[in-house]
């Protein structure tokens, strides 16, 4: 198992496409728009941009499939309260399988 950053076109569109696989059974589950996922992460568009940086990862099993997906935010810039930059995590959907999403966690703190 392994953490691989989104970096290409096709990671774009398995990050996208990953939660089609996880939810396809779910009939609450609604389909966010693909275009606004990605404007979440178009510098560009997004203006916390401006004083911060994210980065996805797909999950790959040892067969190199895609099967779950995070995103890592941090806003850089320290605001008056809180004297320190702050982050966050987001995006986070895993096949059912306790030990693919600890291995998530776990990479990221």
């Amino acid at each position: 198992m392994k953490l691989k950053e989104v970096v290409s076109a096709a990671d774009i569109a398995n990050f996208l496409e990953l939660p089609l696989k996880i939810y396809k059974n779910v009939p609450e589950w609604i389909r966010p728009l693909d275009q606004d996922i990605e404007q979440v992460f178009d510098r560009k568009k997004n203006k916390t941009f401006r004083s911060g940086d994210a980065i996805r990862w797909l999950l790959l099993d040892d067969k190199d499939e895609v099967i779950g997906r995070v995103a890592a935010f941090v806003n850089t810039k320290s605001s008056k309260r809180e004297m320190q930059p702050t982050g966050g995590m987001g995006f986070f959907d895993c096949i059912d399988d306790q030990k693919s999403s600890k291995f998530t966690f776990q990479f990221l703190c």
